[in-house]
């Protein structure tokens, strides 16, 4: 164990700790399927080592790279045809619909699904839809009491609610609209309290419910909120109450992409996911919509990929839910001209920007505070901020619980409540967030106030006075779940590169596989080398270029992203050093040059 005061110099240093790195392995039958279906070996070898379900109907190939014929149908979701009679009830008679939603990016792509759907498919008139996303820092994550009241006291008062990516924990405030004639159709994914379903909704639309015939858990929010709508849209066509001509599904499956991608959801085990990114991020690079025309700018290549949903579009989507309510990033995908969609975006980057200062400092002050807990031989971290900022936790604790590879959670103040603590909590992949909060829930019910989420990532609020009673229930709800085991930072690879394979050749055939993303990683290699080039770059310095001279004495270019947490921070090697890299391969355009680089994800002296 490495003793308190190595962790805390190491944070002095602000230098990453040093994962023990882990070799995928590959399934040998899939892999000789594979070959036997005529794939490339190095394809074969980094698909067979993904979980990718190979029982599936169609060929491994199939499920990696499936169509749109292969979704699920939305019919197999329990309550569907309840949900969508309800629906077609209130487009034909003219009700007050309201589309209430979470403030993270898979909310705010549902919203957009629901809201286009709503208008400019089924023709429903704008006046009589209305639009609700909670304030995560002043209401919270969900149908809040004050979202609730919000919609109670709307004139003209909706007489349907459909919520999206949320609902499912939401039971008192289900009720409370039905009290008062508001029927709330569910649609979300999130895991179901262990009393099951909210019995006051209308229907629950969510693939997780125990009776739900619908055979992929994996699904977004935004996913389910598509096939509601695409469902809906199926029986007014059959009914004939809207014409074959209508707007087609396929026309909002680039909201559902940016939104799949962003929840993180998983890339291996769900045909639905794969589909739905692949057609969507090419109906992205189309730009037929405003906002796709103001942000593809910002975007490094014509052809978008995943990644750049995941660290560019994402985020700069996220970023406005974080600092406010959501509505700019809503109204930025829905925006009807460039002029109307450029300001949008601006003021987005503009939050991104603002979001990363507050990140940084309170990744910063988080990873003091970790190191101390980790010296401590705790196996799960907990950090209250006497200052936080409630819409960047989750992204702190996404850095502090891949640094020391711990499920963490950050809390701060709740805005208004001064007596609540609201947190964001992110996982690692053999602790199942949601479970081990349940267990705490269980034995704390009286401090923990509420809470939800699924396996990585979850949202939760405390009484502050009992913070330490919570960390010391959730440490041993980790144990419990850890069973003996002892976590640590990991790093997953693909092994070693062959010399050969290092090329842009290789790099553009690794690119067909893409979407890349949970589950469904970027393939990742190994190097050993001599670091012979360091330097910094970036606005706030914490990137850098590295060239590396492998043993063959070729001298490779990388970029080394988040090296360190702040300029001020020394760099955790030196040139001369014998290194162990561990990057994926990526491409680098200069002066309309396109040349191969190394994208570090790891990188450390032996």
């Amino acid at each position: 164990m490495v003793m308190a005061t190595q962790f805390l110099a190491a944070v002095a240093g602000a230098t990453l700790m040093q994962p023990v790195i882990k070799q995928r392995q590959v399934d040998q039958a899939a892999y000789q399927t594979l070959i036997g279906e005529g794939i490339e070996p190095i394809l074969a070898q980094i698909i067979a080592a993904r979980p990718v379900p190979t029982q599936h109907k169609k060929s491994v190939l199939g499920v990696v790279d499936p169509k749109l014929a292969d979704l699920d149908h939305p019919s197999l979701m329990q309550d569907m045809d309840k949900a969508v009679a309800r629906l077609i009830q209130a487009l034909q008679n003219q009700e007050v619909i309201a589309i209430e939603t979470d403030h993270d990016c898979d909310g705010q792509t549902s919203h957009a699904v629901i809201h286009t759907c709503l208008l400019d498919s089924f023709g429903h008139p704008q006046d009589k839809v209305q639009s609700y996303i909670g304030h995560r820092m002043k209401e919270g994550y969900g149908l809040s009491d004050s979202v609730a009241q919000r919609i109670l006291a709307a004139n003209p008062r909706p007489t349907l609610v459909i919520t999206a990516d949320n609902g499912s924990s939401d039971e008192a405030r289900i009720a409370l609209l039905k009290q008062a004639g508001i029927d709330v159709i569910v649609t979300d994914h999130h895991h179901l309290p262990e009393d099951g379903p909210p019995v006051n909704a209308y229907a629950v639309l969510n693939p997780t419910r125990a009776d739900c015939d619908f055979p992929d858990p994996y699904i977004a929010g935004c996913m389910v909120a598509w096939l509601f709508m695409a469902a809906t849209r199926g029986q007014l066509i059959a009914k004939g109450l809207l014409p074959k001509a209508a707007m087609p599904m396929t026309e909002v499956l680039d909201f559902v992409a940016v939104g799949t991608v962003a929840d993180c959801v998983s890339m291996a085990r769900s045909v639905n996911n794969r589909a739905v990114v692949r057609y969507g991020l090419r109906k992205i690079e189309q730009a037929q919509r405003p906002c796709w025309q103001a942000l593809l700018p910002l975007l490094k290549n014509a052809q978008v990929t995943a990644q750049d949903l995941g660290f560019t579009v994402g985020p700069l989507l996220n970023s406005d839910g974080r600092l406010s309510d959501a509505f700019g990033a809503v109204n930025f995908l829905l925006a009807e001209t460039l002029a109307e969609a450029t300001p949008w975006a601006q003021k987005l980057w503009e939050s991104n920007q603002q979001r990363k200062d507050i990140q940084q400092g309170l990744t910063k002050e988080a990873m003091q505070q970790a190191v101390v807990q980790v010296a401590q031989e705790k196996q799960s971290i907990v950090v209250a901020f006497a200052e936080g900022h409630a819409g960047v936790h989750g992204i702190s604790a996404s850095r502090i619980k891949d640094h020391f590879g711990r499920p963490t959670i950050l809390f701060s103040v709740k805005e208004n409540e001064p007596d609540v603590l609201s947190g964001s909590a992110r996982s690692v992949d053999c602790i199942h967030m949601r479970d081990a909060l349940q267990k705490v829930a269980t034995q704390l019910p009286d401090v923990v106030l509420s809470f939800g989420g699924h396996a990585g990532a979850a949202g939760i609020k405390i009484i502050s006075a009992h913070l330490t009673a919570f960390t010391e229930a959730f440490e041993q709800a980790v144990l419990a779940l850890l069973a003996g085991d002892t976590l640590q930072p990991e790093c997953w690879t693909d092994g070693e590169l062959p010399s050969e394979h290092l090329s842009l050749l290789t790099y553009d055939l690794l690119q067909t596989l893409d979407p890349f993303g949970r589950e469904f990683d970027v393939p990742v290699f190994e190097f050993t080398g001599t670091l012979i080039s360091l330097r910094r770059v970036g606005q706030d310095q914490t990137h850098a270029q590295v060239v590396v001279q492998l043993p063959d004495r070729r001298r490779q270019k990388g970029i080394w992203f988040n090296c360190c947490e702040s300029a001020e921070d020394d760099l955790p090697v030196m040139v001369g050093d014998q290194v162990h890299v561990i990057a994926s391969l990526g491409d680098n355009v200069y002066q309309n040059q396109r040349t191969l680089q190394l994208v570090v994800r790891v990188l450390f002296s032996i």
